[in-house]
């Protein structure tokens, strides 16, 4: 059985929400049924990866301005410009409030429902589109889109048909495959001819080799500065918080972290990590302070003003310095103590698994889209938005406004499209 649909949305998450209710506001400006709006969703329900971001509290946007959240996502951010313009954070928060949901701003500008539910979020989508009159389809895997005379036909597993008049594919990444991302928008996109860049995990947690810290599972170090290297150059840095993992590191900084070091790992290199644990001193500030404290009762007096006990149990082991003793240590050791507060490394060799990724590294390169409206460059009516585009940002919220943003312009755009096609037709 083939349906007629003015705009077809693939994928209820993020971003495909956001493109079907503002399609759906594009139609209803010009007269035309809410109905004309689907969302097509291999899952039985909304947003399932959403319900789960944020450890459950859902960091849905960060309180930066235009410029910042550009920034964020690197060279590349530049793509995003038209869509953040269209669509800024303060313009989620206000959606969100249409349904009933407030937020709040934490450290670091990030941003949550005032509930820390990200169901309640998920519950506030599900309302917005219900109100619009979009029609959800659920359990609906795509399995193809063909571009036909009349508009593009969508083929779905069940063996059910769409003909619609544009596309917006939001199938999201790779990450998470239990949520329902399973690369399959990379695959429809490669089979419309466009080209998919290696996909990696990122925002993941990073292995290290030469590993002495596994017995502080779960400790976790505030402020500290992450730098990794390969070939003797910088190749990212971090500040923030680091949490020690069974393997290695996680954290926040050390999540961000990732998506400098997993490419470098892709190609078979070796990343040197280097903990600053007090990056707002010199190591000759640093210096003075450790040789004052004389002797190892002092070092130990001093590390705890600053850093987890069970953290400092391990770095005084690490260096042989007897944390109750009152014997004066040398100036060696004390000056062996300094250097290794400014500068503790280890070797990066690997990371946790791309199914257990917070995003999805590469996706559609972004040459065969066009940022203005997320139309494809080699399809027309399609358009796409979300994570199945080559972009990434560290963590705070930025991934998530990129889908709300894009989807909310792919979707804007796919039905002034629909309207154009139309006005040509009677014509």
């Amino acid at each position: 059985m083939t349906t007629d649909i003015d705009v077809c949305v693939i994928g209820a998450g993020a971003a495909g929400a956001m493109a079907a209710l503002s399609a759906s506001k594009v139609l209803e400006g010009l007269g035309q049924r809410a109905m004309s709006v689907a969302v097509l969703e291999r899952n039985q329900v909304l947003g399932k990866k959403l319900g789960i971001t944020g450890k459950g509290r859902a960091n849905l946007t960060n309180d930066s301005s235009r410029t910042e959240l550009v920034e964020a996502f690197g060279e590349d951010g530049r793509f995003l410009y038209p869509a953040f313009s269209l669509f800024s954070p303060d313009d989620l928060v206000n959606v969100l409030r249409e349904a009933g949901l407030d937020v709040k701003t934490e450290r670091g500008g990030r941003v949550f429902p005032v509930t820390d539910r990200a169901a309640d979020v998920v519950q506030a989508l599900g309302f917005l589109l219900t109100r619009a009159g979009v029609r959800m389809r659920y359990s609906s895997r795509v399995t193809g889109v063909v571009p036909g005379d009349e508009g593009l036909h969508v083929a779905v597993e069940n063996g059910d048909s769409i003909r619609a008049g544009a596309v917006v594919l939001a199938t999201g990444g790779k990450s998470y495959p239990g949520t329902g991302s399973t690369g399959d928008g990379y695959r429809i996109l490669s089979d419309l001819g466009h080209h998919i860049s290696p996909l990696l995990p990122g925002l993941v947690p990073l292995y290290c080799e030469d590993w002495w810290l596994g017995d502080l599972e779960g400790v976790s170090l505030q402020g500290v500065a992450l730098e990794a290297r390969t070939g003797g150059r910088v190749i990212g840095r971090t500040v923030g918080e680091i949490m020690i993992t069974r393997r290695g590191i996680g954290g926040p900084a050390a999540l961000s972290l990732s998506l400098a070091v997993v490419p470098q790992i892709a190609q078979g290199k070796r990343v040197a990590l280097a903990l600053d644990l007090r990056p707002g001193k010199s190591l000759e500030e640093v210096s003075r302070e450790v040789t004052a404290c004389h002797n190892g009762q002092g070092v130990q007096k001093y590390l705890y003003a600053f850093l987890p006990r069970r953290f400092v149990g391990a770095l005084l082991d690490r260096w042989h310095v007897d944390g109750s003793s009152t014997m004066a240590l040398s100036m060696k050791t004390l000056g062996m103590a300094a250097a290794m507060v400014k500068k503790t490394e280890w070797t990066c060799s690997a990371s946790a698994p791309l199914a257990s990724a917070i995003v999805t590294v590469g996706g559609v390169e972004l040459r065969e889209i066009d940022p203005r409206s997320m139309q494809s460059r080699l399809v027309p009516g399609l358009f796409v938005a979300g994570e199945v585009l080559d972009l990434q940002a560290r963590t705070g919220g930025f991934n998530l406004q990129a889908a709300f943003s894009t989807g909310f312009l792919a979707g804007k755009s796919a039905g002034e499209y629909v309207a154009k096609q139309r006005k040509h037709d009677k014509l």
